[in-house]
């Protein structure tokens, strides 16, 4: 557990410490982000603080990698920690286009749908499905198209309610820290308690955390 703490707490130092320059980077390219209908705040806000997480969430990883308790959840055959950065990166990327260019919500949609096939395709998939008490195994097929809906549905769920400061930070570090709770449950009936879901989202909340030091109203 201590080590999950000292993950959390380094994606949100890197966070922190990685959201002021990259808001002046937005502001001088611009990526302002205009008052909506559903915004609380009365001024114009600069966006792009999905980088600075980004980087935290990236440092906080390679540091997982080498520490030597949590390395194990890492097997050198098992690409999925790389998958799951690069699908990060390039949703990333879209939203970094879609602060400054402001893209029709369909380009973005279809953005967000190729990253998630891509990331499903390359093996981060939902596996098994709840039936009553029991498991059940979906075909290959079914499981990229679950796991991409998932995602899409995901995306655009933290995006909706958006719209007041620290809003979408503060829902996705509870919601973090929930599955994070129920992860690690799951893994004490292991051998080793190292999760690799645990240790995401331990580091997803971290990040939230570190960015809603700057988030939290007024923004």
């Amino acid at each position: 557990m201590r080590v999950y703490l000292f993950i959390a707490l380094i994606a949100a130092v890197v966070t922190f410490i990685a959201t002021p320059p990259i808001r002046l980077l937005a502001i001088k390219v611009g990526a302002i982000g205009q008052i909506r209908a559903r915004d609380m705040h009365t001024t114009p806000t600069p966006r792009m603080g999905g980088v600075a997480m980004l980087i935290g969430f990236a440092v906080a990883l390679c540091f997982a990698r080498s520490a030597p308790w949590i390395s194990r959840v890492f097997p050198r055959s098992d690409n999925q920690s790389w998958i799951i950065l690069a699908g990060a990166a390039m949703i990333c990327a879209l939203g970094v286009c879609d602060d400054i260019w402001d893209l029709d919500w369909m380009l973005k949609m279809s953005g967000q749908i190729l990253i998630a096939v891509f990331v499903s395709w390359k093996g981060v998939q939902i596996v098994s499905l709840p039936w009553g008490t029991t498991l059940i195994t979906a075909s290959p097929s079914l499981s990229m198209a679950i796991t991409a809906l998932l995602i899409v549905t995901s995306i655009n769920a933290v995006n909706f309610v958006d719209g007041l400061d620290g809003l979408a930070a503060g829902i996705v570090a509870i919601g973090g820290l929930a599955f994070a709770t129920y992860s690690y449950i799951l893994s004490r009936s292991q051998p080793s308690f190292a999760s690799m879901a645990t240790l995401l989202d331990v580091i997803l909340v971290g990040v939230c955390i570190g960015f809603l030091i700057h988030n939290w109203h007024p923004a």
